[in-house]
């Protein structure tokens, strides 16, 4: 089946119609946030495939490739189109619809007039793209995040923004919210869209 809001079309099954209405909501209400936080509109509504739940999403015809147990969801930057399960807690769901999201907004910025193109976007490391996707999602104050830090400066480990952009070791997702977090902290949230809109302009 297919739900239509203002600017998503969401297809699910039918047995998971109730779930699905909350996940629209929380939908719209991402878009309301990050539309006013990347001073950004879709041109059209842009599909999000929900499945019952991690094992289906695992089964996903519309995606190549294998998809491991870590991964909360996906978002096809030529497709545009989100594809993740309903994790059975509100919390999760909205999170990682959240996240996705986001990377929606970053592609569809990307694939703009005024954005460089996919290549640009392709170009960046992976702390800026996934570490934006986490700050915005969560925000600024996260447990998680907090215990990575904590844990590098124990360890005298904590990445300077050159180690996070070449080393694969440092997890792009912690340090890069706690990074994003900082500058979102000092500068606002504004200062992020514009590194944002410039890195894939000129690069990083």
């Amino acid at each position: 089946k297919v739900l239509e809001t203002d600017h998503f079309d969401w297809h699910f099954y039918p047995s998971e119609g109730e779930a699905v209405e909350d996940a629209a909501r929380m939908g719209e209400r991402w878009y309301e946030r990050f539309a006013r936080t990347f001073q950004h509109e879709f041109e059209q509504r842009k599909p999000v495939i929900l499945y019952a739940d991690h094992p289906d999403f695992q089964q996903t015809n519309t995606l190549s490739g294998f998809i491991g147990e870590g991964t909360g969801g996906v978002t096809e930057s030529l497709k545009n189109r989100v594809i993740m399960p309903l994790t059975g807690s509100y919390w999760d769901t909205d999170h990682v619809l959240g996240h996705e999201l986001v990377h929606a907004f970053q592609y569809n910025i990307a694939q703009s007039r005024r954005g460089g193109g996919l290549q640009g976007l392709m170009g960046l490391p992976l702390w800026l793209i996934e570490g934006m996707a986490e700050y915005l999602s969560v925000g600024r104050e996260d447990p998680l995040t907090a215990m990575w830090i904590r844990d590098a400066i124990r360890r005298d480990e904590l990445p300077t923004i050159k180690q996070m952009t070449r080393e694969s070791r440092f997890f792009p997702y912690r340090f890069g919210q706690a990074l994003w977090a900082y500058i979102g902290g000092t500068y606002g949230d504004d200062a992020i869209i514009q590194v944002y809109r410039r890195s894939l302009r000129v690069g990083f």
